[in-house]
């Protein structure tokens, strides 16, 4: 997805601070170059690109990238809020409360059959289980058609990030203050992640928000709002 997603609770943010979106390599208007989604030259990247001393807000794998930019860049990252995200997607033995790694694995393999009912398909888990979740999937695809298809290669490498990428080391040694939103009914993120995810963090200050799924931001843009703009403020 592109930066376009966040446009209903960037305009409510954007009344109080400068934002500055971004859209990841070969996403919206962000150009594809082979490589791009490795994380050591994304990160450096956006170190040259973003402002110092900000507060940064990630959904999902850009919430991983957010926890990575603060372990190494922390100068960059005065707070973060961190939307829909854990600090490790897949699951394993020291950390079940995750997906289990088949279900990337699979939409991974079938964006080399069909990447239009790939997307399809990934949509439809954003929205899963929540209220309105035929609202969230129509305001999904909306986005998502105004601008060009994502590059195959990018999503491709995006699914792999998600797959590989463990940030709990990241997670336990952040020293700047920590916020985590979540759906009560997300279907990639369990309910019992936040007590694990505090085990590494007790500083970690998590708002569950009911009836929601993956998408917190755009199922309420309002409430979410509030809550950044607490967190930011305190």
């Amino acid at each position: 997805m592109h930066s376009g997603v966040w446009h209903e609770l960037a305009e409510g943010l954007a009344e109080r601070f400068t934002l500055h979106l971004v859209d990841l390599p070969g996403h919206g208007q962000s150009d594809w170059q082979e490589g791009q989604f490795e994380l050591p030259l994304l990160l450096s990247e956006l170190e040259q690109k973003l402002p110092d001393n900000a507060v940064w807000l990630g959904w999902s794998l850009g919430g991983l990238i957010c926890l990575a930019m603060q372990q190494r860049y922390p100068k960059k990252v005065r707070k973060l809020s961190l939307m829909a995200t854990t600090p490790k997607f897949v699951g394993c033995e020291t950390w079940p409360c995750a997906m289990a790694p088949s279900v990337f694995e699979s939409f991974a393999s079938n964006l080399h059959v069909d990447q239009q009912q790939t997307l399809q398909r990934f949509l439809m888990l954003q929205a899963k289980g929540a209220v309105q979740s035929r609202e969230i999937i129509r305001e999904l695809s909306e986005q998502l058609a105004t601008q060009h298809t994502p590059q195959p290669e990018a999503l491709r490498q995006g699914l792999a990030l998600l797959l590989q990428t463990d940030m709990r080391d990241a997670l336990s040694q952040a020293t700047c203050p920590l916020q985590l939103i979540l759906g009560e009914r997300d279907t990639l993120i369990p309910a019992s992640m936040p007590d694990y995810a505090k085990k590494l963090n007790p500083a970690l200050d998590v708002t569950m928000i009911d009836g929601v799924g993956h998408a917190p931001f755009i199922a309420q843009p309002q409430r979410c709002q509030e809550l950044i703009e607490l967190f930011i403020d305190g």
